[in-house]
């Protein structure tokens, strides 16, 4: 019964609850059984059944969908694999679309635990990064990722490392550049020299008044260098 009634989409577990006679916490329970297992299709689609078919009641009405043999299999995830949308592979192979839905959302599971896609999508999102990283470490594993279509554990996370470690040289750098050049970070103004009242590149101080960084060779009191007129 708690079956059909999830089926029926339109339900709240506490009605749910009211018309099985039964607990919020037990429906709960069922329903998270059947997600589990890869029996729950959708909110209004429900697998109540496991044989050589999908038994499927949808719109209070019970549905067979034939399930696929290993080769069919093979063809849908082979194309899952390569990219292909649900949609796509629904037009071109003319696959039952709440079995395609259904696998389809068993190989994202696959894939969202899988350590070399994981790798994929980080050598595709951060490839910049690491070609232009000056950082030896970097380089080699960068090279062996090359070679060998994946790293090992340890080797990824000492890619990772050495990654982050190389953004804060960069940055720390940035920084320091942005320092001598007058660009301020947000929270922070240019100090102003003492003779025209002017900024002075080298020299900040945070909004608050209380900090001030500046290059080590600036005069104190801060005026500019070579003198300015008052």
């Amino acid at each position: 019964m708690i079956i059909k009634l999830l089926s029926e989409g339109n339900r709240s577990t506490k009605d749910i609850a009211r018309i099985a006679g039964t607990t919020e916490a037990y429906v709960w329970k069922e329903k998270s059984k059947l997600k589990t297992a890869g029996l729950l299709i959708s909110s209004d689609t429900e697998v109540i059944s496991k044989s050589s078919q999908l038994n499927i009641y949808t719109n209070n009405s019970l549905l067979s969908v034939p399930q696929l043999d290993a080769e069919g299999l093979k063809k849908l995830y082979g194309e899952f694999v390569i990219g292909k949308k649900p949609a796509q592979v629904i037009a071109e192979y003319g696959f039952h679309p709440d079995l395609v839905e259904n696998e389809y959302q068993r190989f994202l599971r696959f894939v969202e635990y899988n350590i070399d896609a994981l790798q994929k999508k980080f050598f595709r999102y951060l490839k910049q990064d690491l070609l232009t990283a000056n950082n030896n470490t970097i380089n080699s594993l960068l090279e062996k990722f090359r070679k060998d279509g994946k790293l090992t554990i340890d080797e990824f996370i000492t890619l990772m490392k050495s990654l982050l470690d190389e953004r804060y040289r960069i940055g720390r750098l940035s920084a320091i550049g942005d320092l001598i050049n007058g660009i301020m970070s947000d929270g922070w103004e240019a100090e102003l020299c003492l003779n025209c009242n002017k900024p002075v590149n080298g020299a900040m101080v945070n909004a608050a008044k209380t900090t001030r960084i500046m290059v080590s060779d600036r005069s104190r009191p801060l005026t500019h260098y070579p003198p300015c007129r008052g």
